[in-house]
């Protein structure tokens, strides 16, 4: 499993999940948090084909969780 790395003060990301995201244009080094990313992914998610669609939601669904798990252990 990829080692998770910190970008910024809020991301927390996988080399797997940046380079998803990196091949539909969204680049987490200019998100300041995951909801940012998830917002991202929800702009251009519609426009994807049945496959690219299954594989950013998933991303999203991983970003989302990791985020609830974060913000609960404070």
């Amino acid at each position: 499993m990829d080692e998770l790395k910190k970008y910024g003060k809020n991301i927390i990301i996988n080399d797997y999940e940046k380079s998803v995201l990196l091949r539909y244009e969204i680049d987490i080094t200019k998100c300041k948090t995951i909801d940012e990313i998830i917002l991202l992914i929800d702009i251009i998610i519609n426009e994807l084909s049945d496959e690219e669609y299954e594989e950013l939601d998933y991303i999203a669904s991983i970003l989302s969780e990791r985020k609830y798990y974060s913000e609960t252990n404070k």
